[in-house]
């Protein structure tokens, strides 16, 4: 008998170990988020959205789910995942604002963005490694809050308006920090700012 796996014919455990990683294509953006500071459900939606197994309106109308696949949020193109947490007219509104407050606007979604997880990628290169942290947990917390407000919208008839929507983003952060995600520790102190939130009791990250 031969060991197919390495060029002697040998068994060895680390090539039976690479042997189950055969065939399996590279998740753009995965390797962030596995390294990004997030509660575990909210990390497992991006998971979800990396992997587009996420159900939107387009995911359940391509199942016969359902007849129309409009976005809940905007009201003008079809709800994937990309379009609802990157492209969607909403977001971006929500998007431009929350980055703004840190100075970040300049890598706000456009018009032209393709993909969640080409943007995201993109985006935290152009911060230095002590501010890509603190990006990549207000990514995935936004996110989750898109994704929640169009679940309420969907299933529960609730519609906030994109300011309080912000004012929602800037309470979760505040709660995030309070939990222990220390890598927002500047978020809350620019909540503070827009809220009138006093954050200036936690200890410095």
């Amino acid at each position: 008998m031969c060991w197919f796996w390495t060029p002697d014919k040998i068994f060895t455990c680390s090539s039976a170990y690479r042997a189950f990683y055969v065939g399996q294509s590279h998740v753009n953006g995965a390797k962030v988020l596995s390294k990004t500071r997030a509660p575990g459900k909210c990390k497992f939606l991006l998971w979800l959205a990396l992997h587009d197994r996420c159900w939107t309106a387009a995911r359940r109308k391509r199942h016969g789910l359902q007849d129309d696949d409009t976005c809940i949020l905007c009201n003008q193109e079809p709800e994937h995942i990309d379009h609802l947490l990157l492209q969607c007219s909403f977001s971006r509104d929500i998007w431009f604002g929350v980055l703004s407050w840190f100075g970040w606007g300049e890598v706000t979604p456009g018009t032209q963005a393709v993909s969640f997880a080409d943007w995201w990628t993109a985006a935290r290169k152009r911060f230095p490694r002590s501010s890509r942290k603190g990006f990549d947990s207000l990514v995935v917390l936004v996110s989750w809050l898109l994704w929640k407000e169009r679940n309420n919208r969907t299933f529960d008839r609730r519609a906030r308006s994109a300011r309080e929507f912000q004012a929602a983003v800037g309470n979760e952060i505040v709660m995030w920090i309070q939990g222990g995600f220390k890598s927002l520790q500047v978020a809350a102190v620019v909540t503070n700012r827009f809220l009138g939130r006093l954050v200036s009791s936690f200890p410095n990250a």
